[in-house]
Parts: structure tokens; C-alpha cells; sequence
């Protein structure tokens, strides 16, 4: 049984002072308290005015979910509490399993009490939508225009719920669950089940195939058939798009023929999307009808048994590029999907950092053109959708390539301004900081970090284990004892009593090993003594150097010099020009002639998996040379024709084999026969997997006449679009696939395909060298900027209010325009007036006071109090208003 030492070493609390923590939460809450009382007390004040629509502050105060449903849905509920069941559910169910219980109880008990059949399901409906959404959004309230109870062509009664656009703000799931949450409402108040004619919906079908907008997920029209018939819910919305559907405008059970985007919303990005969790309720709860959710759910589940029976599993990490979808002109790309060159990863929180964000070098936000700037919103390939961007100043800044050849890195923004006029190229971007937690709560796996100074510091704290490693590291280092933190960070757990003390020794060392700068001998015994690995700069970018270069390279190294401790390349840059970097890559690329690169003339192993080598335009531009020194991030300057590498080629020599005899690298390992024997195993596989792929494309093309033919057939037959599409699978499917001609090599060669892929040439290096390597650049992070606009105020001069004047303003919306022609209609609210009883659309009435001739009197209004009333006859007169006559150019006069 393990010791109280060790149970309390994963404790998060450890080296955290609790009691004054508390007291300091305990007096914040207090002072938000107090600040929030004045502010709800100015807010009073203002509202007791009567300039506003509401004589109240309309924003409750509530102190936890329970509470916050029950006051925004105070008009719903009509004085009814349901906090004290919510808080009861919740105790014991997660928020969706009471969020369905909560919405049957609430709909049962307001049918007990009296209530009509429509006014207990549409309430218990926004209860449920509103735990779903913990209360704080407005789709429980505006998401849901209404809820109707129509009729089947058979006579029997059903449900309609009209979805309308705040529906997108509930997210796929709660919009998904409303549908269930409806079903198993009717089911308690024993309303039939929706029927669907033919018409609508081939009406939703029309529907999805108009619309304009964005939608995560568009589904295809036998899903959309699928789901609209199988449904015991009517999915139904407002016409709250411009576009109308022609084919099937009027279609019973639906009004008018515009697009209803609520309903898309509802079945693309709801009920496709999130089939799974939808099922995942509906098995558990076992609740009937809902057998069509689980071909949604269960979608991939075929592609995932083949790849099972494939016995293949890649290691690769997956490439997303939705980032890049909605791209438009003028804003920037820093980086495509796993690319090198993008940011590198890298975990961790900067203090000026939060949730959905993350932060790069001020040299980096410097580098990108000053596109980025504190709070940008910049688009990500991973892990969520997007994030705003912090400076930090533990991520490495960008490496350039400067006019004259030179290649460094700029780690502060001082610096890099200093020479930012003679930056001819950014050729990596630097860092991205990350929190690791943005990756659970997006759902997303974690994906490889580079080997940093954060990740060595780690490997040897544990290292530090006694008196004697400690003492060992000062001599490495040439650090006096004295200097160092206090303590010995790596002892035994059970050579502590006070966790709390050793959480404080880590740490302080932590710090003071992240701030080392060791030099590559230190580096390289502190690895054989402790078994890290390299930091930067001594680890080069290892994956990033394509294998079909490396003969070439080390015949390159074997003519090098050492001298003034750089390693120098005699006419490694012989024929480079600068102003190749300002051409555009060519669409189509050349066959590539050795003779005429820049660098020493070596020739260049034909591509493995393509038809020229890789990275062929760096080739082109910097030759062998200085194109394996960029690739690798290796700091270097020019010296004439001379390649003068400054930072990192010791760490180049040991990984490719190279021992120093004098001033000449000696070669000490057969690493051109390693790398050659990989070379001709990666030609290999490329051979069987591109053969695969042909018979593949064979098989498909026989698959393809037979389904075009069965299709063909079903349609003359008269079969309907779902029919025909499983009748030509069918039949494609009766083609059987032999598999591969040598299965076994078919899935060696998969596997050393991926493995390279992933790993790149790092195996053969670990191979020649002794010492531990780690990827440092294993993963990119594509993103691009956001549209920081689109919160720019943008209306000269600042607009104070809205009124609703349509197109009588002429293509600028002028208001006076719109005052020349008197009489104006527009829709809006309809208000009474509590003065005079007039009917006006103003908060306080815009009617003239009548002199004694019965004529209004200019510049004199009524101002009576105007209270809102629902029209007995539209009952969404409250949202989308009235047409109504207003005489604007009296508003306008009574205004000066």
C-alpha cells in the first residue's frame, strides 16, 4: 500500500498557501458583491427614468444554475418554482440526463394545474433547453419562436416546435437534445407522433440545397429524407432568409416559402452532427422512435472494422485544414497545416494568457508584419477553432534570413527592430504557447511537443537525485554550489515528510534549470550523465531534413573546416542570390540540375515518394548546403562564398557520425550506408503501396460501371433517389476486393511509410549517435488571422440609435431621405400609450398635443409611458412586429 508521501505527490494543492488564498477569494467575492449592489443601483436609477423599454434592470442576480433558469424564464413560468427540483436532479443526474427530467416534470405539472396543452409543452421545452445551456444564453428564449400543435393528413394531433436563428448559439447539442426533449414530452402528454407528407420534406431538401449561410454539416438528401420522416417531432421554424424555396413554397404545416435557417441548424449542425450523444440518451433511457439516430452515429463505424481489419493503426498526426476553408483576401496565412515554418508547439500557460488563447514571442507578433497584435483573434489548425493571442516571452522567437545570407533567431522585439529593414525572409515563425487543457476541453488528443528547455529541466530534476549528481552538474556546468537553489530536487518520496517543501525545492529548481544556457559540451555530458536529451539550440530540426538529402550533405561535411569554432562550408554559398526569394514558387516544378545550385555541385537523390526531391524550391533558391542549414536551424552567416554555421553544427556532426580530428570532421560512423539503406527500403514500400493504389484504382473503376449500370436500371424501374443510391452500392459491393497481391509486405510497407512520415530520419540517427535524442519540431501549427474588423467600429459618425426604415433611405439609409417622403411603413412593436391610449411604436408617445382647432401642435408631444400588447391575432407580433404608418418628418421636428 503505498505511503502518505506518495498518495500526496499528484495532491494540486501542494506548496499552495490555503488559508490566505481563501481569505483573498473570500474578500474579492465581497468587493464584486459590493461593486455589483452600486451598479444594479445606478442601473435603477436610470431605468426609473422611463427612457428605456423596461422600468427595471431586466439582468437577475442568481447564484447558481438552479436560480438562473428559474428567473429567465420568470415570464414563462408564471410565478411556478422549479429551482429547489433542478438543484435536487442535479445532485444526482449530469445536466442533460435533468434537463430531460426537469422538462417533463415541469410540462406534467403545468397540465395538471390547469394549463392548456400547448402552454405546458412549450414551457417545459424551454426549461430543459435552458439547464442545457446553464441559463446564460438567449436561445432558450429567442431560439424557440413557438410551439404549435397541428394536424396529420389521418387527423391526429402532433407536435411542431419552431426553431428559429438564436438556436446556433445553444450549440449542436443542446439543439439536438431539444428535439429528444420535445418527443419525450408529447410521449408524457400522449400527443401523436409527426407524419410527414412528401411535400414537406422534399421542402426541407429544397431548403438545404438554397441555402446560403454556414453550416458545419451539410447533409445529403437521402440523411435529410431520412431524418425528416423519421422524427416523431415537427421540426419547424420562421422564413427568416431572403431566398425562397420555388418547388415547394407552399407546403402544408409550414408558412410563407422563405428558407428557415432555424430548422437547417437544427438537423445539420443538431441531429447529424451529434447523433452520437443523442443515441447515447436514447439507448440509456430507452426511449422509442428514435432507431434512425444510430445510422448517424454509427456512420464511420464500417471504415473504422476495415481499418481494424487492416491491421494498420498510423501514428501520423492528423492534418486539419477547415481553417483555411473560409480564407478571404487580406488576411494573412502564417502557417498551412503541419508544415514546416508555422509555429511550433509548445505547452504551457503565459500569466497574460486565458481560456481559448495563446501566446507567442513579441519578435513573432513583430515578424508577422504586425498582422498580430495583443487580442488578435487568429484561426487554428488545432485545437479548437480559434484563439486570441498573447505576448510571452519563454517562447522562442523567429528565425529570418537577412539580405546578406545571414540566418538568426530574434527572441526580443527590440532586436528585431533594430535589423527588421534587412529582413529579406521569415523562415520559421517561432513559437506558440498552448495550455494542454485546451485540448480536453475541445476534445482533441494531445499531439507532440518539441524537446524544449521546460522538458530537459524536467528529465534532470529527476536526475538530481543525490549529493553527488548535484555536485557532478555544478562541475558540468561551472557553477559554484553556492549559487544553486536550495535542497536536492530529485530524492526519494520517501525521503520527505514535507511535500510542501519538496514541491517548493522542484520548483525553485525548475526555474533555475529553464534558465541555464549550457554550452554543447556541457550539453552533451550532461545527457550521458543524466539521459536527457539536447535543448535548443543544440537539437536541429531533425524531422524537417528530407532523407533524400543526406548523402549529399555528408559528402558536403566530409570537405567542411572548423575554424574560429564555427563550422565553415569552403564555397558552400558559391552562386547563391538573394533575389531569389523574392520569385513565386512555380506552379509546375522542374526537373532539378545539380550542376547549376548554388553550393558545392553534389548530385541529389531522386524523391522517394515523389517525382522530385523534397523541399525542391529550398534546393533551388540555397543548394545543399545552406538549404540543410535552414532546414535544420542552424544559425550562419555568409563569408563571401563561404557557409560559416555558428549555432548547433556540433549537434549536426555527432547526429550524422562526425568526431573533430583537429580542425577537420572525421567521419567516425558508416552513416551515408545507414541513410542509403533506408533510402532503398523507403523505395521499396513506395513501389508496393503505389502498386496497391493502381489496383485499387482498377477495382474502383470496375466497382463504378457496375453501380452506374444497377443505378440505371432502379431509375428506369421508377425507384426513388434513397432506393437507387442502395441499389448501386449493392451492386458495387457484389465486386469483390482480393486485397493486396503480399499482404504481409503490403503492411510492412504501410507501417515503414508512416514510420517515416512520423519520424522522419531521427531512427537513424539514435542509430549512429549514442546520446538520447528527441524530436525538437515534431509538430506545426497552421493558423491564419481572424477578422479583427468585424468589432471595429466602422459607422462615421458613431451611430446612437436604429430605426427601422427599410430601403426608404435610399442605398446610404439616410434618415432625412426617408423624412422627404412623410408618411412612412415600417414593422415594428406595437405600443399603447397609457396617457392618451394611442396607438405609437415609441417608448414615450410621439403624438402631438391637439390644440383647440383639433391640429397637432408642433414641438409638443404627448410622452405618455407606451406599454407593449401582444396582438390577439399574431402572436409573434411581439418579435417581428407590425406593419404601422409612421409620419417620420413629424418625428424628426418634434425631436429638434
Amino acid at each position: 500500500m503505498p505511503g502518505a508521501a506518495e498518495m500526496q505527490i499528484h495532491d494540486p494543492l501542494l506548496g499552495v498557501d490555503v488559508e490566505r488564498l481563501e481569505r483573498e477569494m473570500e474578500n474579492y467575492q465581497e468587493w464584486m458583491d459590493q461593486r455589483t449592489e452600486e451598479a444594479y443601483n445606478i442601473a435603477s436609477q436610470a431605468r426609473a427614468k422611463g427612457l428605456d423599454h423596461s422600468l427595471e434592470v431586466e439582468i437577475p442576480r442568481a447564484s447558481d444554475l438552479a436560480s438562473r433558469t428559474e428567473k429567465l424564464l420568470v415570464q414563462y413560468l408564471e410565478g411556478a418554482k422549479v429551482a429547489d427540483d433542478i438543484r435536487q436532479l442535479l445532485a444526482e443526474f449530469d445536466r442533460e440526463t435533468t434537463a430531460i427530467k426537469m422538462a417533463t416534470m415541469v410540462s406534467k405539472r403545468f397540465r395538471e394545474n390547469g394549463y392548456d396543452l400547448q402552454k405546458s409543452i412549450d414551457v417545459g421545452l424551454r426549461v430543459g433547453l435552458a439547464i442545457l445551456t446553464e441559463a446564460v444564453l438567449v436561445a432558450p428564449l429567442e431560439g424557440i419562436s413557438e410551439v404549435k400543435l397541428l394536424a396529420n393528413v389521418d387527423g391526429t394531433q402532433f407536435l411542431s416546435v419552431n426553431f428559429a436563428g438564436p438556436i446556433r448559439a445553444a450549440g449542436g447539442t443542446a439543439q439536438a437534445l431539444a428535439v429528444l426533449i420535445a418527443d419525450m414530452i408529447r410521449r408524457e402528454l400522449n400527443v401523436d407522433a409527426y407524419k410527414p407528407t412528401d411535400g414537406e420534406v422534399e421542402r426541407v431538401k429544397e431548403e438545404f440545397g438554397l441555402y446560403r449561410g454556414g453550416l458545419q454539416y451539410r447533409p445529403p438528401p437521402e440523411e435529410v429524407d431520412t431524418i425528416v420522416r423519421a422524427c416523431p417531432v415537427m421540426i419547424n421554424g420562421e422564413g427568416d432568409q431572403d431566398i425562397e424555396c420555388a418547388g415547394y413554397g407552399r407546403v402544408r404545416n409550414i408558412e410563407g416559402a422563405r428558407i428557415r435557417g432555424g430548422v437547417l441548424l437544427v438537423i445539420g449542425e443538431g441531429l447529424c452532427l451529434k447523433a452520437p450523444k443523442v443515441q447515447r440518451h436514447t439507448e440509456r433511457l430507452n426511449v422509442p422512435g428514435w432507431d434512425f439516430i444510430s445510422t448517424f452515429a454509427n456512420k464511420n463505424k464500417e471504415k473504422t472494422k476495415d481499418e481494424k481489419s487492416n491491421k494498420f493503426k498510423s501514428r501520423k498526426v492528423p492534418r486539419i485544414s477547415k481553417f483555411m476553408d473560409d480564407i478571404i483576401a487580406g488576411r494573412p496565412v502564417f502557417g498551412a497545416p503541419l508544415e514546416p515554418g508555422g509555429f511550433r508547439l509548445r505547452y504551457g500557460r503565459a500569466r497574460t494568457s486565458g481560456l481559448a488563447a495563446a501566446s507567442c514571442n513579441a519578435a513573432s507578433m513583430a515578424a508577422m508584419n504586425d498582422f498580430i497584435a495583443v487580442g488578435t483573434q487568429m484561426k487554428i489548425e488545432r485545437p479548437g477553432k480559434a484563439c486570441a493571442i498573447t505576448p510571452c516571452d519563454i517562447a522562442e522567437g523567429p528565425w529570418v534570413i537577412l539580405r546578406d545570407g545571414t540566418f538568426k533567431q530574434f527572441n526580443t522585439e527590440d532586436a528585431y527592430r533594430k535589423e527588421e529593414n534587412e529582413i529579406k525572409m521569415i523562415w520559421d515563425n517561432g513559437e506558440i504557447v498552448l495550455g494542454y487543457g485546451e485540448f480536453m476541453e475541445n476534445n482533441k488528443n494531445l499531439v507532440p511537443s518539441g524537446y524544449n528547455h521546460d522538458w530537459w529541466a524536467a528529465d534532470l530534476l529527476d536526475g538530481l537525485d543525490s549529493e553527488q549528481a548535484v555536485e557532478d552538474f555544478c562541475r558540468i556546468m561551472v557553477i559554484e554550489k553556492a549559487t544553486l537553489p536550495d535542497g536536492i530536487p530529485g530524492l526519494p518520496l520517501n525521503q520527505y515528510e514535507d511535500m510542501h517543501r519538496r514541491f517548493k525545492i522542484r520548483r525553485d529548481w525548475r526555474d533555475f534549470l529553464i534558465a541555464q544556457k549550457p554550452n554543447w559540451d556541457s550539453c552533451k555530458e550532461i545527457a550521458v550523465r543524466f539521459s536527457t536529451s539536447l535543448p535548443p539550440p543544440h537539437n536541429p530540426w531533425w524531422l524537417d531534413l528530407p532523407i533524400e538529402w543526406l548523402p549529399a550533405l555528408i559528402q558536403a561535411i566530409e570537405t567542411a573546416t572548423v575554424r574560429d569554432g564555427n563550422l565553415t562550408f569552403i564555397d558552400g554559398v558559391k552562386g547563391w542570390n538573394a533575389q531569389l526569394m523574392d520569385e513565386l514558387r512555380p506552379e509546375s516544378e522542374v526537373v532539378l540540375d545539380s550542376e547549376n545550385l548554388p553550393g558545392p555541385s553534389i548530385p541529389i537523390e531522386d524523391g522517394i515518394f515523389t517525382d522530385i526531391p523534397p523541399m525542391y524550391w529550398v534546393l533551388r533558391m540555397h543548394g545543399i548546403v545552406k538549404g540543410s542549414a535552414l532546414v535544420l536551424g542552424l544559425g550562419h552567416h555568409h563569408d563571401g562564398d563561404d557557409l560559416v554555421i555558428t549555432t548547433g553544427w556540433q549537434a549536426l556532426l555527432e547526429g550524422l557520425g562526425f568526431s573533430l580530428n583537429g580542425r577537420a570532421p572525421i567521419k567516425i560512423e558508416n552513416s551515408e550506408q545507414i541513410f542509403r539503406d533506408r533510402i532503398d527500403s523507403l523505395r521499396k514500400a513506395s513501389k508496393i503501396l503505389e502498386d496497391e493504389i493502381l489496383r485499387k484504382g482498377d477495382l474502383e473503376k470496375k466497382r463504378s460501371a457496375v453501380r452506374i449500370a444497377a443505378e440505371t436500371n432502379a431509375r428506369q424501374r421508377g425507384c426513388g433517389i434513397a432506393e437507387t443510391d442502395r441499389i448501386g452500392n449493392d451492386a458495387a459491393r457484389e465486386v469483390a476486393d482480393p486485397g493486396p497481391k503480399n499482404p504481409e509486405e503490403y503492411l510492412r510497407s504501410q507501417m515503414l511509410e508512416d514510420d517515416h512520415q512520423v519520424d522522419g530520419i531521427i531512427s537513424q540517427i539514435r542509430q549512429i549517435s549514442r546520446l538520447r535524442w528527441e524530436h525538437s519540431a515534431p509538430v506545426r501549427i497552421g493558423c491564419r488571422m481572424g477578422r479583427p474588423e468585424k468589432s471595429a467600429p466602422r459607422e462615421k459618425p458613431t451611430v446612437h440609435s436604429l430605426f427601422p426604415i427599410a430601403l426608404s433611405g435610399g442605398n446610404q439609409r439616410l434618415i432625412s431621405n426617408a423624412a422627404d417622403q412623410k408618411d412612412l411603413r415600417v414593422q415594428m412593436g406595437i405600443r399603447f400609450c397609457s396617457v392618451c391610449g394611442k396607438k405609437s411604436p415609441m417608448i414615450n408617445c410621439h403624438h402631438r398635443k391637439l390644440d383647440s382647432h383639433g391640429e397637432g401642435k408642433p414641438g409638443e408631444v404627448c410622452g405618455g409611458r407606451t406599454e407593449l400588447r401582444i396582438s390577439t391575432e399574431n402572436e409573434n407580433s411581439r418579435r417581428r412586429g407590425e406593419l404601422q404608418t409612421i409620419r417620420l418628418d413629424n418625428l424628426l421636428e418634434d425631436a429638434r
